[in-house]
Parts: C-alpha cells; sequence; structure tokens
C-alpha cells in the first residue's frame, strides 16, 4: 500500500508540471505568431491601399489630359471666334462709312437737282450750239446719271454686306461664348480632379506611399521596355535606338531640347505653361517656341507631320499625352500629378512628328 501510495505521490506533481509546460509552449507559439499574422495582414492591406490609389491617380490622370486637351482646344476656337467676330465688327465700321460718305454724295446730288431744276439738262442739250457739242453734253448727262445709279446700287450693296456681316458677328460671339464656358467647364472639372489626387496623395499612409512610388517606378520600367519598339514603329520599322541614345547625354536638338532639359523637376501644373509649372503640351508649346504660351494641345500636334527618322527636338505623342523626344526612346514630358517633369520612356501609341 505504501509502495502504491508513493507512486501516486511522486507522480501527481509531475501531471501538473507538464500541463503547465505545454500551456508555456502554446502560449509562446501564439505570442509569436499573432505579430506575424498581424505583420501579414497589414503588408497586404498597404499593398491593396496603394493598388488602389495607383488605378485612381492612373484614371485621373488619364482624365487630366483628356481635359487638358479639351480645354486647349476650346480655348484656341475661342481665340479663332472672336478674331472673326472683331474682323466682322470692323468692316461693320468700315461699311457704316462707306455708306455715310455715299449718302453725303447722293444728297448732294438731289440738292443740285433741286436748285437747277430737272429741265436744265434738256435745256443744256437743246442749247448745243453744234453736233459736238450736244453729243458732248449727252454723254455727260449719261455719265451723271450712271454715276448716281452707282452710287444707289453700291450703297444697297454694302448695306446688304454690312447685314451678312452682323450675321457672322453675331454666331461668332455665339461661338466664342460657348468655346469660353466649354474652357471653363473643362478648367472646373480638372480643378476638382486635381483636388481629389491631393486628396488620395494626403490620404495614403507611409508605407502605401512607398509602395505606390514602387509601382510607379515598375510602370515606367515596363514603357521603357516598350520605347524602342514604339519609336520604331513611328519610324515605319527602319529605326536603330542606339543610333541616337548619345543625344540624351549631349542633349542635341537645340533650343527645343536645351529648353526641356532646362525644365527637369518642374510640378505638374494643370493647363500650365510655366513658367512655375506645365502641363504636357504647356511643356512642348514652351520648348518649342521658348515663350510661356500653348501653341497647341495634343489634338494639335497629332495633325503634325509624322517623321520616318526621329530627332532630338522632334515630339512624341499620342490623343492624350506628349513629350520632347531627346533621343534613345527617350522624351521629356510633364508626367503626371505629383511626378512633374521627367525624362521617361516614349510611351505606347505614340508617333513622332516635326513642327
Amino acid at each position: 500500500m505504501m509502495q502504491h501510495t508513493s507512486e501516486h505521490v511522486y507522480s501527481f506533481p509531475v501531471i501538473p508540471a507538464l500541463i503547465a509546460a505545454f500551456t508555456a509552449v502554446m502560449l509562446c507559439a501564439s505570442l509569436s505568431a499573432a505579430p506575424m499574422q498581424a505583420y501579414a495582414v497589414t503588408a497586404a492591406e498597404k499593398q491593396a491601399e496603394a493598388d488602389e490609389a495607383l488605378s485612381k491617380l492612373n484614371a485621373m490622370q488619364d482624365t487630366l489630359d483628356r481635359l487638358s486637351a479639351e480645354y486647349g482646344e476650346a480655348l484656341a476656337a475661342q481665340a479663332e471666334a472672336e478674331e472673326a467676330r472683331d474682323a466682322a465688327q470692323k468692316r461693320i465700321e468700315e461699311i457704316s462709312v462707306e455708306i455715310a460718305d455715299l449718302q453725303d454724295r447722293l444728297s448732294e446730288r438731289a440738292r443740285e437737282m433741286y436748285r437747277h431744276g430737272s429741265t436744265s439738262f434738256i435745256e443744256m442739250l437743246l442749247g448745243a450750239t453744234s453736233f459736238e457739242n450736244f453729243a458732248t453734253s449727252w454723254d455727260m448727262l449719261n455719265k451723271v446719271n450712271e454715276n448716281d445709279a452707282n452710287m444707289v446700287a453700291q450703297q444697297k450693296d454694302l448695306r446688304a454686306e454690312a447685314e451678312a456681316q452682323e450675321a457672322v458677328y453675331a454666331a461668332q460671339a455665339d461661338v466664342a461664348a460657348q468655346k469660353s464656358a466649354e474652357a471653363a467647364e473643362a478648367e472646373a472639372q480638372a480643378a476638382a480632379t486635381v483636388d481629389e489626387m491631393q486628396a488620395i496623395y494626403d490620404s495614403l499612409s507611409d508605407e502605401a506611399a512607398k509602395l505606390l512610388e514602387e509601382e510607379r517606378a515598375a510602370q515606367a520600367a515596363a514603357e521603357a521596355a516598350r520605347a524602342a519598339a514604339v519609336v520604331a514603329e513611328s519610324a515605319g520599322g527602319g529605326y536603330d535606338a542606339s543610333a541616337d541614345s548619345t543625344a540624351v547625354a549631349y542633349g542635341d536638338g537645340g533650343d527645343t531640347v536645351s529648353r526641356a532639359y532646362s525644365c527637369l523637376g518642374a510640378p505638374y501644373v494643370w493647363g500650365g505653361v510655366g513658367p512655375y509649372g506645365y502641363d504636357c503640351s504647356g511643356l512642348v508649346s514652351y520648348c518649342l517656341t521658348g515663350e510661356h504660351t500653348r501653341l497647341g494641345t495634343t489634338y494639335t500636334f497629332m495633325g503634325w507631320q509624322q517623321v520616318s527618322d526621329p530627332q532630338p527636338g522632334d515630339i512624341a505623342v499620342n490623343w492624350g499625352h506628349t513629350g520632347v523626344y531627346i533621343g534613345g526612346g527617350q522624351m521629356i514630358h510633364a508626367a503626371d500629378y505629383g511626378i512633374g517633369v521627367i525624362i521617361g520612356p516614349v510611351q505606347s501609341g505614340m508617333i513622332i512628328v516635326r513642327w
């Protein structure tokens, strides 16, 4: 009995010890697994946050590019309509002066006929002393009547032209107002888009922002891999990117490329033509002209002569984006909001044109 009792006394404390040890091991495993699991979830969340932000920012940048083109086209159309309107107004003013002059001359003729009476012409003809004198008087009379008729006809034509010009003025004034409204709407939409983009940036955590920039860099690398093919396609398949790769280093292409390099690091500003910020077509406009005014939009540049021998200083463009070609499949462009003016690859779908 004592032996049996002794065995139980000895074995009893071992069981709690084993249980305690097992519990401690499980607790440690639980504690160590929890941070790993939490970290994994956090990383995935940050990546999802970055992915979502990148998708939204890319879509918004596409919207900005489209609005920029629409804004520029509306402003150009507005300026053209205003020019036509002003030309019509100028012609109306000129016509008014011409009509006033004709009225004065016709009034003077009427006063003259009243003073001398309508029989003076008959008397002048009957009083001719010779046939030669009669013929001269008759010819003079015909000329006077013809001149009067011409003045009346000219006045009538001028009044008709004035009415036509007034119609032109009204139509062009309407076009100018419409285009001004379209430009204002595009500007307002762009401002709202920029604010939304800024809100996305501001809402990102540091980790998500870093991941976002890494994904942007990956996108740029993918575009770079396609750049040579894009340029070769623009050149009709006969282009070797290595042939002008030194242009990137030496900055050939004259003032256009020099100005493009001087803008590196400038911020992206929707509608901007410098000097404190640029959108894509604003940057190209400045680089080509040296003036901080808009030369055109992507729609304008797409209509220029496409080249088969891309040279630094040419323009890389598609319907939504544009930049200054610097050689080696690269361009300087106002990339997008939050990035600004950088060197990057010619993008898919672009052609190379020359001003």
